[in-house]
């Protein structure tokens, strides 16, 4: 074990006391020049900590980035009326099924009676000879269209035929009366007694939509109006 040299010793140098040692020098490096002091260069900035210095915005002096594309004013248009229909088929969807509850006939309506006034019969009386007038005898007027017997009726049976439902139905009743029923299933048929002509009277109007419907009108069991149509169909002899 080798002692340590004490504190209170003196230094010694390691150059064994020459001064003027220059230092080791390695010898593949003794032609090369000494290295002298560069200029001083800027290094580039960096971005504050905590900024995304490829997401900002465009450099100053940079023309601002396009818009995007707005919504075409036709697709707004489009898109209005198909809310629109939407609205009108849930509507008539909910007439039709409402009106499929039941079919509801109007009330006849009631005719007043008329007020014949007949004036007070007068005497005249002569004091010597009493004269009678001659009997008159009066011809009714002939009726256009053929003869006519009175109170003498004709049958006359009204049909409607297509499918699904009919609006309403109106048609000439019994003793010349306008009837409606409304909601109508079809096909469908009425027999009335119309006086005679009955072909002056009898008529029967459909309406209905969308789809086609044909009706006829038969008189003692010939027909003699027949016609097809949608939305306001009419059947009348004389029409």
């Amino acid at each position: 074990m080798t002692d340590s040299p004490r504190r209170d010793e003196p230094t010694q140098r390691l150059d064994g006391g020459h001064s003027g040692y220059s230092g080791y020098s390695d010898p593949a490096y003794s032609g090369q020049p000494p290295y002298g002091l560069g200029p001083t260069e800027q290094l580039p900035t960096y971005p504050a900590y905590g900024y995304d210095q490829y997401g900002g915005g465009p450099p100053p002096g940079a023309p601002p980035p396009p818009e995007p594309p707005g919504t075409p004013r036709w697709l707004w248009i489009v898109a209005a009326i198909a809310v629109v229909t939407v609205i009108g088929l849930v509507i008539a969807l909910v007439i039709v099924n409402s009106s499929q509850q039941q079919t509801v006939v109007a009330p006849v309506p009631t005719l007043a009676e008329p007020t014949v006034s007949s004036p007070p019969p007068t005497t005249t009386r002569r004091p010597t000879t009493t004269s009678r007038p001659a009997p008159t005898t009066t011809t009714a007027p002939s009726v256009p269209g053929g003869s006519a017997t009175p109170g003498a009726t004709e049958t006359v049976t009204y049909t409607v035929g297509g499918e699904g439902r009919a609006i309403n139905v109106t048609y000439v009743d019994d003793g010349g009366v306008l009837q409606t029923e409304f909601n109508v299933v079809l096909p469908w048929s009425k027999t009335v007694n119309l006086a005679q002509p009955a072909k002056q009277s009898a008529s029967v109007t459909i309406i209905n939509v969308g789809r086609q419907v044909n009706c006829s009108i038969s008189i003692d069991g010939a027909q003699v109006q027949q016609r097809t149509g949608s939305g306001l169909t009419i059947c009348s002899p004389i029409g």
